[in-house]
């Protein structure tokens, strides 16, 4: 193989991504060509040591901690304030006087019914007999034949 074509390979070939037959075609010819072999083992060693990457300076690290400090120390300060949803005895008094009300209104309500009822049934009974019919009725009273 051509020694511009073994070089474009060799990175897949590091990394185990080509067929079979390229790879051993890359083999026969690493064993061949002493500068595609050098070529390829200075290619692995800058993989291998590129994937430590570059080491942060000592301010870089001091500037992380201390946001980090700050970030934490937020939060912390923000979860020892609670919200309504943390403080149950709250949340349970609510409900309770939600509740209240809604009975209160439902109870309300029956009792207005009841007037109804009772004013509808009131409203059908017939006044009794006597000297203050009509004036029972809105006209004026007749007088009594008892004396």
């Amino acid at each position: 193989m051509d020694c511009q074509l073994i070089r474009g390979e060799l990175v897949a070939y590091h990394f185990g991504s080509v067929e079979e037959r390229t790879r051993d075609l890359v083999e026969a010819h690493l064993v061949e060509c002493p500068d595609c072999l050098k070529g390829y083992l200075a290619l692995k060693r800058e993989i291998e040591t590129a994937q430590a990457g570059p080491v942060p300076s000592q301010s870089a690290r001091d500037r992380l901690r201390r946001a980090v400090a700050q970030e934490v120390s937020q939060r912390a300060r923000e979860a020892a304030q609670p919200g309504w949803w943390r403080r149950p005895l709250a949340f349970g008094f609510a409900a309770a006087s939600a509740a209240a009300v809604m009975l209160m209104v439902v109870s309300v309500r029956e009792q207005l019914h009841q007037m109804a009822r009772l004013t509808e049934e009131t409203s059908l009974v017939q006044p009794p007999p006597g000297p203050l019919q009509r004036s029972w009725r809105g006209g004026s009273p007749e007088p009594s034949m008892t004396r």
